[in-house]
């Protein structure tokens, strides 16, 4: 591993273990540990709510609760911190309850030395990082076999219903010719025409999100075509849950990205604002909701900001937001990939997402593109 200085986090009530442990990271030479002390479990489990580390040691005596129970804590918060346990002399039912705890390591204090802490600190970190790059590369694949399904799915809905509607509308405007005459059954049928027409506008525009499969190349892309096809995906929808929908849109602005996927970004950040809404009202809030879309021209970048009057995000929330399998869902709801792979999709064209929330104030998303030139 790289010289770099890493954030160590101990929890212990022991002062004289805290320096101890102190003193034997401070004679590692390959690195630099920062070691930072909580005293009870109280204050270990807000640092780690609050802040980023490396690694956790955690005694497992910490007054009347024990490190497994913050083992459980951490579990069930999903901190990616991976944790060692410490504890007096050695038990091996706790070392086997540390594991299945979810417990990085297990060590006894009254064997601790420089080579075997620096040792088990340092696997910790990398069985940790290569957790995360196997979680990626799973919601990777995941991702990719929904695109799969979802292009197969805009395939035969384009085919199955695109002929009927084809027929139908043929069939509408001969009757609509023959009504001539009758004013009130031409506006009739001059209303189903326009109905089939948009039913084939919704089914064109996912078919184009679904179809276009991420090149190799980066190529220039046009926001008003892909804005485009994902509002008439869901210009319906914010209509029929009586969202207002403002767009502040420049024209004719194009960034360096690829159309389908960056349309599946769009899409995912804006119907996470409609659901925000949905959760807002349930909770009581009446006010007029909306949803603001505005796309402007940022130096040598495009900004995209997308922000609504829903339920916000807490601030630990929003520390774990673009981490796959983090869903603030129901089960069964959402799978925690949406924005994870939004977050790797706009990265890898340079760009860059952030969000800004409190809770009851709504959310804003913002999406920094590379402006092609």
């Amino acid at each position: 591993m790289k010289f770099r200085e890493y954030q160590i986090l101990l929890i212990d009530d022991d002062e004289d273990d805290y320096v101890h442990i102190r003193d034997l990271l401070s004679d590692v030479h390959s690195s630099s540990y920062k070691v930072t002390w909580e005293s009870s479990y109280s204050s270990g489990l807000k640092a780690l709510k609050e802040r980023t580390f490396d690694a956790c040691l955690l005694d497992y005596r910490l007054g009347e609760k024990t490190g497994l129970d913050l083992l459980s804590e951490i579990k069930n918060n999903a901190f990616s911190c991976p944790v060692i346990l410490l504890t007096g002399s050695g038990d091996f039912e706790l070392d086997v309850k540390a594991m299945q705890f979810g417990a990085a390591d297990y060590l006894v204090k009254d064997q601790l030395n420089c080579p075997l802490l620096e040792r088990s600190i340092r696997y910790s970190i990398k069985r940790s990082l290569d957790l995360i790059e196997i979680q990626n590369g799973k919601a990777q694949i995941l991702q990719q076999d929904r695109l799969a399904s979802l292009g197969l799915l805009a395939s035969s809905l384009a085919h199955e219903i695109g002929t009927p509607l084809g027929i139908i509308r043929s069939r509408a405007e001969l009757a609509e010719k023959k009504a001539a005459e009758n004013e009130n059954l031409k506006k009739d049928m001059t209303v189903i025409v326009s109905q089939i027409d948009r039913i084939t506008k919704l089914v064109n525009s996912l078919l184009h999100l679904a179809r276009e499969q991420k090149s190799d190349f980066i190529a220039a892309v046009n926001m008003d075509g892909v804005l485009q096809d994902v509002l008439n995906l869901l210009e319906h929808e914010f209509g029929r849950k009586s969202i207002s929908l403002n767009k502040k849109i420049h024209s004719n602005l194009q960034v360096k990205a690829e159309a389908g996927p960056l349309g599946q970004v769009l899409l995912n950040i804006l119907i996470n604002a409609m659901h925000a809404i949905e959760e807002a009202r349930q909770s009581g809030s009446i006010k007029n909701h909306e949803v603001t879309l505005s796309v402007a021209e940022m130096n040598d970048q495009i900004e995209i900001v997308i922000s609504d009057t829903g339920t916000g995000i807490s601030e630990e929330n929003q520390r774990h937001l673009f981490r796959p399998f983090f869903t603030t869902k129901d089960v069964g709801q959402g799978t925690g990939l949406g924005l994870a792979t939004s977050y790797r999709i706009v990265s890898s064209w340079g760009g860059s997402i952030s969000v800004q929330s409190r809770l009851g104030d709504g959310a804003t998303f913002r999406v920094l593109l590379p402006k092609f030139s």
